[in-house]
């Protein structure tokens, strides 16, 4: 298993509120993004949640957690998760969305709340997205990523990461096959980047994003 991590400051704020983490430990690849909003104090809020889901989750993992079954990580996920909220909202403010990626066993499971997404890259360029956003323009749940980002009501979130709100995420499972391409995202690059660029940035990592408002970031996973 191979990944990148790429986070790039969009013109609208002084600072980046997006973070990205990633860890593979022989076994199983972690992978977390988050997109704090324009909220004070988003940004540290989203540092620290991409840290603290890592740091509890290989905890929990190496006193003997098990998450070789969808509902094993499931039920690891979503103890992380709900075990960090009272922690973090002591120090932090804000809000944030968030999606977190188990790839093990030849399995995939998400937990995310809010509009980053998880994506599977074909080798044509084109992305599959596999995670319905949580906004007002999908309401449904039956719009496509491409669809969404023409609606300006995408920006509006129905759910997220925050202080009053006890974590609830929704839960996406598949498959995590040996050659497959996965895509960990922000809106800022599902959304604002057309779909040539998302490639364009797939194919070169280190390629120069200085037009968007919004933070753009992303993990580029090769199983």
């Amino acid at each position: 298993m191979r990944y990148k991590t790429r986070s790039i400051k969009g013109q609208a704020r002084k600072d980046n509120h997006d973070c990205a983490g990633a860890v593979f430990d022989g076994v199983r690849g972690l992978f977390v993004i988050v997109d704090g909003t324009s909220k004070p104090g988003s940004g540290k809020l989203a540092n620290s949640f991409v840290f603290e889901v890592i740091r509890r989750y290989q905890l929990r993992i190496n006193l003997g957690a098990d998450d070789t079954t969808h509902r094993a990580a499931e039920q690891l996920l979503t103890q992380v998760i709900l075990e960090l909220h009272g922690p973090l909202f002591e120090k932090h403010t804000g809000t944030t969305s968030y999606l977190v990626g188990v790839a093990s066993q030849g399995r995939l499971t998400i937990a995310y709340e809010g509009d980053c997404s998880c994506g599977v890259a074909s080798a044509n360029g084109s992305i599959e997205w596999v995670t319905p956003p949580h906004c007002t323009a999908n309401w449904k749940r039956d719009r496509t990523h491409r669809e969404l980002a023409l609606n300006p009501a995408r920006n509006r979130i129905t759910r997220c990461y925050k202080v009053n709100q006890t974590p609830n995420p929704d839960f996406v499972f598949r498959s995590a096959l040996a050659g497959e391409r996965l895509v960990f995202a922000t809106d800022g690059f599902w959304a604002d980047l057309p779909d040539a660029r998302q490639n364009d940035a797939l194919q070169a990592s280190s390629i120069d994003i200085n037009d968007i408002e919004d933070d753009v970031t992303w993990i580029d996973v090769k199983l």
